[in-house]
C-alpha cells in the first residue's frame, strides 16, 4: 500500500519537472522524427492591461496552435504561431487589452520574422481587458502538446524615479539608472510624483519613470498626437482644436496649405465649410522641432478656401519655404464629425504647378483621446512661457516590464531655459482598468556651466584642476589650461577630456615643461566647443 502511494507521488513529481523543463530535456525520449513543442517558461505573468510575452519551442515543424483558454471558459482564443525563420522558436506577443478602432488580429503578434494568425476568440469585446487570474496555455501539433500558465495580475502602483544622462545615451543605460534609482527610493508614488525638480543642463536628456502600468496594451497603437492632424479633444461632434505637422525631409517652398479630410459617406469628415480665418490658431514653422513656432506665418495669410467635401485651403501672399527637417504647423477651430475611428487625411504644399503631398490619418472617439490615445493625454508644458503646440515635440516614451511604469524622455537641447512640467492625466474615458490618475514631474533646464573648485599651484610640474559642473553624469567636457611663462619665455596650451563623475564634479592633472608657478595660468572649460567657464586666472 505505502509502495504504490509512494511510486504514485513519484510519478506527478517527474511528471511536474518534465512540464517546467526546457524542450531539449523536456521531450528527450520522443522520437528524433516526431514534432515536440514546449514553451521557454511554465509560468507567465503579466500586468492586466499589458502585452503577454509567450515564448514557444518546436522542432520538426514549423507550425503550432496555441490555446488561451480561462479555466471557467468564458474566455478562449486559438492562435496558429508560424516558425518562418526556421530557428525553432515563436515568440508571441498577445495583448490583454482590445483596444477601439483596432482590428482584434492585430492583438496578436509574432517577433522576428515568425508570423502568428488569430483563428478565433470569444469572450472579449472591443474595449475591454482579460480579467486578473490564471489562464490555461496550450502549444499543440496534431501529434502532441504541452500546457503552461499564464497568470494575469492587477497593475501596481511603483515609484517614481528620475535620472539625467548626457544625449545620445542608449535606452539600455537609462533603464539601468531608473531601476537603480527605484531601488534606492523608499517612498511609494501618490496621486501625484513631482517630488523634487531636478536641475538639467540645457543639451542633456531628463528621463521619467512615471508611476502607472497597465498601459501597455493601449500604447501598441499609434499615439493619436503623433498622427498627420491630431484632435485636441476627439469627442465626435465636439468643437475643438485640430493640429496638423508636416515635416519634409528636403526644402520645399509653397504659396498654399491644403488639408484634405477624406470619407466614404458624405458629412462624416470635419466640418471644414465653417472655418474661417479667425479659426485660425496657428500657422508657422518650428524650425528646431521643439514644439515651439519660430516663425509665425499667420500675417502671411491671404485668403481661405472651404467646402463641405472636407477641403480646407490657405493661400499665402507670397513663396514661404520650409528648410530640410523643420516642420510647417497648422492648428484651428473646426468641429468634428459624428463618426469614431480613424479616417484618412491630406495635406498639400502648393507652389504653382509643384506640389508635396503627405497623407495620414486622424482619429476620433476612444482611440484617439488624449495625445497617447484611449484617454491618457501626456504633455511637456512650460510654467514660465506658453506651452508647445506640439505637445509631445521632443518627447520620448518608453514601456516595458523591465522598469514597471512610463519611462519619459525629454531632450532639452532645443529648449530655452526655464522650468517645465511632464503631466500625464489618465480621465475618465480611459477604460475601466487603467487607474485614473493626474501625475506631474517638473524640471528646470539652466544653461550648461561649471566653476572652478580646487586648483594646486606649486613649485611642482604638475597641475591639478577640478570643478564643479550641472552636466549629467558621465557627460564629458575639456579642461583647457594655457600657461605663459612669466618672464615671456615659453608658452603652452594643454587640453584634458574631463568625465562627470556622480558627485557633478570634473578633475584633470596637467604635466607642464616647468614647476606651475612659474606660469601665468588661464583655464577654461568647454562643452561641445562652446565655453561653459572661463577663462578664469589661478595664480
Amino acid at each position: 500500500m505505502n509502495t504504490r502511494v509512494s511510486l504514485g507521488v513519484v510519478i506527478l513529481f517527474l511528471g511536474v519537472i518534465c512540464l517546467a523543463m526546457p524542450l531539449s530535456i523536456s521531450t528527450a525520449a520522443q522520437s528524433q522524427s516526431s514534432p515536440a513543442v514546449g514553451f521557454d517558461t511554465a509560468k507567465t505573468t503579466v500586468t492586466q492591461g499589458d502585452v503577454a510575452t509567450l515564448g514557444i519551442q518546436m522542432r520538426d515543424t514549423d507550425e503550432v496552435t496555441l490555446t488561451i483558454q480561462a479555466p471557467n471558459q468564458q474566455y478562449q482564443t486559438t492562435l496558429r504561431a508560424y516558425d518562418n525563420n526556421g530557428d525553432g522558436s515563436v515568440t508571441v506577443r498577445a495583448n490583454t487589452f482590445y483596444p477601439t478602432d483596432v482590428d482584434k488580429s492585430n492583438r496578436f503578434t509574432a517577433t522576428g520574422g515568425d508570423s502568428v494568425r488569430l483563428i478565433s476568440e470569444s469572450g472579449l469585446s472591443e474595449g475591454a481587458v482579460l480579467d486578473t487570474g490564471r489562464y490555461n496555455l496550450i502549444v499543440s501539433t496534431d501529434e502532441t502538446s504541452v500546457a503552461a500558465v499564464l497568470m494575469i495580475t492587477e497593475p501596481s502602483q511603483p515609484n517614481g524615479t528620475n535620472v539625467i544622462v548626457p544625449p545620445d545615451t542608449s535606452y539600455k543605460n537609462i533603464e539601468t539608472g531608473l531601476k537603480k534609482e527605484s531601488e534606492l527610493s523608499e517612498v511609494g508614488a501618490t496621486d501625484t510624483t513631482d517630488v523634487d525638480s531636478p536641475n538639467v543642463a540645457r543639451g542633456d536628456e531628463f528621463w521619467t519613470r512615471l508611476p502607472i502600468t497597465g498601459i501597455g496594451g493601449l500604447l501598441t497603437s499609434p499615439a493619436p498626437a503623433s498622427n498627420l492632424v491630431f484632435p485636441v479633444n476627439s469627442t465626435p461632434g465636439a468643437e475643438t482644436t485640430h493640429i496638423a505637422d508636416i515635416s519634409s525631409n528636403e526644402t520645399v517652398s509653397f504659396t498654399s496649405v491644403s488639408i484634405n479630410y477624406q470619407s466614404n459617406h458624405a458629412r462624416s469628415h470635419a466640418a471644414t465649410q465653417q472655418v474661417t480665418q479667425s479659426d485660425i490658431e496657428v500657422l508657422g514653422i518650428d524650425t528646431n522641432k521643439n514644439g515651439y513656432i519660430d516663425r509665425s506665418l499667420k500675417g502671411s495669410i491671404q485668403s481661405i478656401q472651404t467646402g463641405t467635401d472636407g477641403r480646407l485651403a490657405i493661400s499665402l501672399d507670397r513663396p514661404v519655404e520650409i528648410s530640410t527637417h523643420s516642420t510647417l504647423r497648422v492648428a484651428y477651430d473646426i468641429e468634428n464629425p459624428e463618426v469614431t475611428g480613424s479616417q484618412d487625411v491630406s495635406i498639400t504644399l502648393q507652389n504653382g504647378d509643384i506640389s508635396h503631398r503627405h497623407a495620414g490619418i486622424v482619429t476620433y472617439g476612444l482611440a484617439g483621446q488624449g495625445t497617447l490615445g484611449h484617454g491618457i493625454n501626456l504633455q511637456l508644458t512650460s510654467e514660465e512661457s506658453e506651452s508647445p503646440t506640439d505637445p509631445l515635440a521632443g518627447v520620448h516614451t518608453v514601456y516595458n516590464d523591465s522598469v514597471p511604469g512610463l519611462a519619459v524622455g525629454v531632450d532639452t537641447t532645443t529648449l530655452e531655459p526655464g522650468e517645465y512640467t511632464v503631466t500625464l492625466e489618465v480621465d475618465e474615458s480611459a477604460p475601466n482598468s487603467v487607474p485614473r490618475a493626474s501625475l506631474r514631474q517638473s524640471f528646470t533646464v539652466s544653461e550648461p556651466t561649471a566653476e572652478l573648485t580646487n586648483h594646486t599651484i606649486s613649485n611642482s610640474t604638475r597641475l591639478s584642476v577640478t570643478a564643479s559642473t550641472n552636466l549629467a553624469p558621465n557627460s564629458s567636457a575639456i579642461i583647457r589650461i594655457t600657461a605663459d611663462e612669466k618672464d615671456g619665455g615659453i608658452s603652452q596650451v594643454l587640453n584634458c577630456v574631463a568625465t562627470v563623475d556622480s558627485d557633478s564634479r570634473i578633475g584633470c592633472d596637467f604635466d607642464l615643461s616647468h614647476p606651475a608657478d612659474e606660469f601665468n595660468i588661464d583655464v577654461a572649460i568647454k562643452r561641445d566647443g562652446v565655453v561653459i567657464a572661463g577663462p578664469t586666472k589661478i595664480n
